[in-house]
């Protein structure tokens, strides 16, 4: 039984709980401080049971957490992937199937209005590496798993690495980051001073970054057509990845119209997505991209999806290919008590402010 009530802060609060968990129950072993002590028939004495350390109970704890949010919550998760391995895509469709129900883009907009018994979750990818193409799509193929695919066009069309690769590779071959160069520093900058600015560091030390690798380099719009066929979506990322709130607003506009245009070009249909290089957006820039035709528009505000979540600025929780199962589990959990996690996309828990308008920004990005 699930019984909430409100505390004076407005969040529920849980008095009782009866846990529906994702897995059988034979497969949840109790620790050993719960367990009865085991008689020796031949003996007639008690054989203890140690108990287990902290860090045994750590991974039952996050998925006893994560099973208290998913009772309270509506709606579901949007995931945000760049390029993982074979078996990293294995090991967070695994964990993340024992909680949700995997959908499609086009099934977003019913799920969010109305919410099912069992949240959904959504996979997106970000960049258009070809690593895409060659490990992660073929086993979300193998299991049924649908996914959407944004990709950076001009990475797609020119093959030039992305900026942050290339400062990768030049922090990697000099064994530190040269001054100037720090992330935070370079995500302030207008894309055109980044580029420069990264063009002279890779000359001065005679860097390049791995193109060879499926991690760095970017999948063909041949691949991108595949994807398509066989029932992925590919959205648009922007021309060149570069942070839109520090560009000009001509700039900026012609970085989402172009994008979706050269994905709609490509691909012969219209492209109706589009997520903002960085998570970085404003409203203005937002109502541009769905002037564009894009239905869909993404960010990087760290939380679930719910029924009151605008479509043009959906919530996506990051994760990475190292992530564990409890690491997983831990941040969906977190992401559903909302300004517990910082945005990575620098504004820390910005998204806070914008959310106590909620009511307005549901309908437009035209009402703030």
């Amino acid at each position: 039984m699930l019984k909430k009530t409100t505390a004076s802060t407005g969040f529920p609060c849980i008095c009782a709980v009866s846990i529906n968990w994702p897995f059988r129950r034979r497969a949840i072993r109790r620790p050993g401080w719960f367990r009865a002590p085991r008689s020796d028939p031949g003996h007639h004495r008690h054989v203890a049971v140690a108990p287990r350390t902290g860090l045994q109970m750590f991974p039952i704890a996050m998925s006893f957490l994560l099973a208290l949010v998913r009772q309270v919550k509506r709606g579901g998760v949007i995931i945000n992937e760049h390029d993982l391995t074979s078996a990293q895509t294995r090991r967070h469709v695994g964990v993340l199937g024992r909680w949700f129900d995997f959908i499609r883009l086009d099934e977003l907009p019913r799920r969010l209005a109305q919410p099912g018994r069992r949240p959904f979750c959504l996979l997106t990818f970000d960049d258009g590496k070809r690593c895409n193409v060659t490990e992660i799509a073929p086993e979300l193929e193998r299991l049924g798993v649908p996914a959407v695919f944004y990709v950076t066009t001009a990475f797609l069309t020119n093959g030039t690495a992305l900026w942050f690769d290339r400062r990768k590779a030049l922090v990697r071959a000099l064994g530190q980051c040269p001054a100037g160069l720090e992330l935070e520093t370079l995500k302030q900058l207008a894309f055109a001073a980044l580029n420069e600015r990264l063009d002279r560091a890779c000359a001065q030390f005679g860097v390049r970054p791995e193109m060879e690798s499926d991690d760095v380099r970017p999948m063909s719009w041949e691949d991108a057509r595949s994807l398509s066929r066989r029932g992925f979506v590919i959205g648009a990322h922007g021309l060149t990845h570069a942070i839109l709130i520090r560009e000009t607003r001509e700039r900026a506009f012609a970085e989402i119209e172009e994008s979706l245009a050269k994905v709609s070009s490509e691909l012969g249909a219209p492209c109706k997505t589009f997520a903002f290089p960085n998570g970085n957006y404003s409203p203005e820039l937002a109502q541009h991209a769905l002037q564009c035709g894009a239905s869909t528009v993404m960010t990087t505000e760290p939380v679930w999806a719910e029924s009151h979540s605008a479509l043009w600025r959906l919530p996506r929780i990051q994760l990475f290919g190292e992530s564990t199962r409890t690491r997983i589990e831990l941040k969906v959990a977190l992401a559903g008590l909302r300004g517990v996690l910082a945005n990575p996309d620098g504004s820390g828990r910005a998204y806070r402010q914008v959310d106590k308008r909620r009511s307005a920004l549901r309908q437009s990005p035209q009402s703030i």
